[in-house]
């Protein structure tokens, strides 16, 4: 997390003691200015899983610090930070927000959006960096697109203070490393942002349903915690009672394997008695697997997490 409005003395040693005496072990790294040494008045807080971030995001956030008359200043940081984790990078959709102002704060910004968009993630005005005053515009950044979309409609004109913000698309800082961010025009109509809209909302209605109808027809198991070192045909041995089974795969050094049976109901009365189950010194985790035939479109390796539609219906 990005922690702001630092003062001075605030240090690397003093932000580690703060969050320890909160319960929550981090790194820290405080920005300076390269020349003279001072704090930027901002650091990058690394809370070692992005759990626990989003845990003290959600809890502490414009809380007062103890013994201090100042409140919490978190946002997610983008990108860099510390450890730059592969499984945290996901796609984001920013917009641009002018119009701000001169006494909008991020803090303001940030709760008008996220008190609409579940997937609003930061906010961040710019200041000018001699006088530290706003430049009157910033960014919001959002996970979904739809909510990125229905910002762009719903916020134009929208009141924050004083004045009536305007929002466009902004340029992601991924997509041009040399260049700064920089606002895009709005689509030519508000119809045509109506129609694309309704077209996102469709596609994820398509997603949601083509998910249900694989999951109902889904027939393999997902096996996991296999510690000891057991044969395919071991396996079939365990699993073979609960009905017909069309294959049976452990893919090497993965401490997994994946059973399929012809039917769903044999599938499902497998995870219910076998969860749990006890083979070498450890015991077997189960859950819904993806068959050979879904994955055949990818690379055609075997996918070694399981699927993440959830445990089966009650029988």
């Amino acid at each position: 997390l990005r922690m702001g409005e630092l003062e001075q003395w605030q240090d690397e040693v003093y932000i580690q003691q703060l969050w320890f005496n909160l319960n929550e072990k981090v790194m820290v790294k405080v920005i300076r200015d390269k020349v003279t040494g001072i704090s930027a008045g901002y650091a990058f807080v690394d809370f070692g899983t992005a759990a626990a971030a989003r845990r003290v995001m959600n809890n502490y956030n414009g809380v007062l610090m103890p013994n201090s008359l100042k409140p919490f200043k978190l946002n997610w940081a983008s990108g860099g930070g510390l450890i730059d984790r592969r499984e945290d990078r996901q796609p984001e959709y920013s917009i641009f927000v002018g119009d701000l102002s001169p006494e909008t704060t991020e803090m303001d910004l940030l709760v008008v959006f996220q008190s609409r968009y579940m997937s609003c993630k930061s906010a961040k005005i710019m200041t000018d960096p001699r006088t530290g005053m706003t430049r009157g515009y910033g960014f919001v950044r959002f996970a979904e697109q739809l909510d990125q979309q229905r910002a762009l409609i719903e916020m134009q004109g929208y009141f924050i203070g004083s004045r009536a913000i305007r929002v466009s698309v902004a340029t992601p800082k991924n997509r041009s490393s040399q260049q700064p961010q920089q606002p895009q025009p709005l689509l030519q109509s508000q119809s045509q942002q109506l129609q694309l809209l309704q077209q996102l909302q469709l596609q994820q209605l398509q997603q949601q349903q083509q998910q249900q109808q694989t999951f109902q027809s889904n027939t393999t198991v997902f096996v996991g915690g296999l510690s000891a070192p057991i044969r395919e045909e071991e396996l079939r041995q365990y699993f073979q009672h609960f009905g017909e089974i069309v294959y049976v795969k452990i893919p090497p050094g993965k401490g997994c394997g994946f059973v399929q049976y012809v039917s769903r109901s044999s599938a499902e009365l497998a995870i219910q008695q076998m969860n749990g189950y006890q083979i070498g010194n450890s015991r077997i985790r189960l859950s819904w697997g993806r068959s050979q035939n879904e994955k055949s479109t990818g690379s055609g390796s075997i996918n070694t997490t399981p699927s993440s539609v959830g445990s089966p219906p009650p029988m």
